[in-house]
């Protein structure tokens, strides 16, 4: 029997290698094919198959830790997973190898290639000791090689356990920025798979570059920037109201600007997401202008946020953002007054709801906002609006409907909010049962028990247009899911059905919105363009991830034509004239005064307010910049490039776009300069111009940008700084000599990362004014 099974162990020992010559020196698993998949990837010119020589005993030992994985895979690993790269510059993580499924893994405790008796009295017996040494150090290597990388966006993790790597890019403008699966990490916050921060890779060289002049002893733009930052501080300061001595509902302008005010924002933000009764809040309107001391506290707040929200459509220059500011503070710290039960009511949570769009509106907190509207979630929840009314106490039909309109908003800001901050949605069906509100009008609710009469579904009313986002509710939130959640797959082949999925509940929606061709009443303009930019977005979003790598990987092509064709749809949806009249950039100041007049709605929704309203034509500049810069480089012709035009006149609308939001009061140019900078760079290549004039193009026209930004700032500093003093405000006026004699030399320090841009928040960037900072709130005693 001994002879036996020494022969046996012979034999295996004499057994002929299968993998071919570079992947057993590599150590990875061979597909046995001619040539083999791992030598055609790594593009060897010759794949060899050569029989192992039995009495090489250091070929035999990698085989003990198990024939289904390399020879430095550690055992710890599940045995089904290997480590894979993906395309441009991505990064790397564990996924499950189906080709792999079919081999099985010999334990180290069962029977192993190498028996562990002697044979025939000439060979030593198998040292275990040895191979757990190996094994440690195969551990040590593996995790030495895989130290700083981090996972791709379109695999999944089959184990918890295994640690997520972590890469982290070089400091190059505002220190470390973490780039993890589907996130980023910068500073305190985790940014999801939503956030446009997840789009800055593609534009590292422009920022680079900066970085770069921001290191010399003497730099134009960084003094520039730099006075600017102090020109921004002082215009902030000046815009915070005086919190502690004031009282509500008193900085209520005249009669005429209020019912402006009050009709843009029933016909904007109210029209689409429900909030108010608006037969019941006329009613206390008229009330308020008859005896304002008559009405209560907490009518005088919504009242003063629906004029908030309604001042980012008064005017094309959002004259009244002063107030706007104020009147959100008044309403965060109303909310933030004793006898918390008195606010969990209808008419509290209305308020809340109003202060989410209104922070938006005024650029009060905007990036904040997911935070408060888990605030009004739980609020909601603990007053049983999760729960629809048939399961409840007995209430009339007016309460009933209310509480399903507002659980509605909720569930759509909380989405929308999900995808402006890259954070998980937290919704989940299973936590409620609130059916959708019905098709009705408002002057058909009423106080009384009487029934509603009933609408068919070809009647529009004031509920359709919630109705119709509610259609597509289910498929954008998988969507905000897929992005948002750090456990979810999100591999391409989820991207393509999510879009299915999607694109079906846009159809029934269109659908729907169709029906009411023929009706005596008809959704507006602005609603109907309004609901396809909140749709698209989820389209673009769902396709960013693979959208720079589509720039070098052909089966991503389908996400890269996706988020182009939806980018331009977008945009000509906010802005119709822009797409058919482009102008040059820079724009001559005449334009710029007609087509700030000639605006809608919805364009002065994108230009004044922040938040939802920003964020997603700001995705759309930086996906098309992108993609004109790769359509340039791209271009092989003998002829000069060629690219979209229409694509081009959008980036350059979008820089014009940026600069009149400084000139609207925007106090962050950076954005600006970036913008300008890429337009910059898509003219030299489309010239033909060679990589240092491409450069000193780059940086002549962000330098040009920086100092046609400041010249605005100062004019702004002027124009509010007379106005604090006419209010005759405590502030401090500012002195132009302090900053003008800032030093010119600039000295760099590596402690001062955020120079240029801060990846925090979006303003950074992208030139979204930051919210004022909160002062020290009154005494609440003095309020009942």
């Amino acid at each position: 029997m001994d002879e036996i099974h020494d022969l046996k162990a012979d034999r295996r020992r004499r057994r002929p290698a299968l993998s071919c010559v570079s992947c057993r020196r590599s150590k990875i698993r061979c597909d046995r094919k001619l040539p083999c998949g791992a030598c055609v990837r790594s593009k060897h010119k010759t794949c060899v198959y050569k029989p192992q020589d039995p009495s090489r005993r250091s070929d035999i030992l990698p085989g003990a830790v198990g024939l289904s994985q390399p020879a430095d895979t550690p055992p710890s690993l599940n045995p089904e997973t290997t480590v894979s790269p993906v395309v441009s510059g991505s990064t790397y993580a564990h996924h499950n190898d189906a080709s792999h499924q079919d081999h099985s893994t010999h334990s180290l405790t069962g029977s192993t290639p190498v028996d562990s008796t002697s044979s025939h009295g000439h060979e030593s017996s198998f040292n275990v000791r040895s191979l757990l040494d190996r094994i440690t150090d195969l551990e040590r290597r593996l995790e030495e090689s895989t130290g700083h990388r981090s996972s791709p966006k379109n695999v999944k993790r089959t184990s918890a356990t295994v640690p997520e790597t972590v890469a982290t890019y070089p400091s190059y403008l505002a220190g470390d920025l973490h780039t993890m699966n589907k996130s980023v990490m910068t500073k305190t916050r985790y940014l999801g798979q939503s956030h446009w921060m997840n789009q800055i890779g593609g534009f590292k060289p422009v920022l680079e570059l900066f970085d770069q002049i921001s290191r010399e002893k003497k730099s134009e733009a960084i003094s520039l920037v730099n006075k600017s930052k102090t020109l921004a501080r002082t215009i902030k300061a000046q815009r915070v109201p005086d919190l502690l001595n004031f009282k509500f509902g008193t900085n209520i302008p005249a009669r005429e600007t209020t019912d402006e005010l009050v009709e843009g924002y029933l016909r904007t933000v109210e029209s689409v997401f429900r909030i108010l009764h608006v037969p019941s809040f006329r009613k206390e309107y008229e009330e308020f202008w008859s005896s304002p001391d008559s009405v209560d506290v907490s009518f005088k707040i919504q009242l003063q946020l629906v004029m908030a929200i309604g001042s980012i459509v008064y005017d094309a220059r959002f004259t009244l953002r002063k107030s706007a500011i104020q009147w959100v503070y008044e309403a965060q710290f109303w909310l933030m007054s004793p006898i918390p039960k008195a606010r969990l009511t209808i008419s509290g949570l209305q308020t809340m709801l109003l202060l989410c769009f209104a922070q938006q509106a005024a650029s009060v907190g905007h990036d904040l906002v997911w935070i408060s509207v888990g605030d009004v979630m739980r609020s909601a929840m603990y007053m049983g609006l999760h729960r629809d009314p048939k399961k409840l106490p007995k209430m009339n039909l007016f309460r009933s409907e209310m509480r399903r309109r507002l659980w509605n908003t909720i569930l759509e800001l909380a989405l929308q909010t999900s995808m402006d901050s890259g954070g998980p949605p937290l919704i989940n069906f299973q936590d409620y049962d609130t059916c959708a509100p019905a098709n009705c009008n408002d002057d058909q609710l009423t106080d009384d028990d009487a029934a509603v009469a009933t609408n068919t579904p070809e009647q529009f009313t004031d509920t359709s247009a919630a109705l119709a986002l509610r259609v597509t509710f289910s498929a954008r939130l998988a969507v905000a899911r897929s992005l948002n959640e750090f456990d979810s797959q999100h591999t391409y082949e989820d991207a393509l059905r999510l879009h299915g999925q999607l694109s079906t509940a846009y159809k029934s929606l269109s659908q729907y919105l169709q029906k009411f061709a023929f009706s005596a009443r008809q959704p507006t303009d602005l609603q109907r363009r309004f609901i396809d930019v909140l749709i698209r977005r989820y389209l673009m979003a769902l396709h960013l991830p693979y959208f720079a790598p589509s720039m070098t990987e052909p089966a991503y092509a389908f996400s890269r034509k996706t988020v182009v064709e939806t980018s331009a749809k977008i945009w000509s949806t906010v802005f119709p004239t822009a797409a058919l009249n482009p102008r040059p950039f820079p724009c001559p100041a005449n334009e710029l005064e007609a087509l700030s007049a000639d605006v809608d709605d919805l364009a002065r929704m994108t230009s004044c307010a922040s938040g939802l309203f920003r964020c997603i034509l700001s995705q759309v500049s930086m996906a098309i910049g992108l993609e004109l810069k790769s359509q340039l480089q791209e271009d092989d012709g003998l002829g000069p490039p060629t690219p979209r035009m229409d694509l081009f006149n959008i980036l350059r609308d979008s820089a014009f776009w940026i600069f009149d939001r400084i000139r609207i009061g925007e106090t962050n140019i950076k954005g600006y300069m970036f913008t300008a900078a890429l337009v910059a760079q898509v003219e030299a290549l489309m010239n033909g111009l060679k990589e240092p004039d491409v450069t000193n193009a780059v940086i002549k026209s962000g330098t040009e940008a920086i100092r046609e930004a400041f010249n605005v700032l100062k004019q702004r500093i002027e124009v509010e700084g007379d106005e604090a003093a006419n209010a005759n405000t405590n502030e401090a006026q500012f002195n132009f000599d302090t900053v003008m004699a800032m030093e010119e030399d600039w000295e760099y320090d590596d402690s001062m990362q955020n120079v240029l841009f801060d990846f925090t928040s979006i303003e950074s960037v992208l030139g979204v004014g930051p919210g004022t900072e909160i002062m020290t709130p009154p005494d609440f005693s003095q309020w009942s």
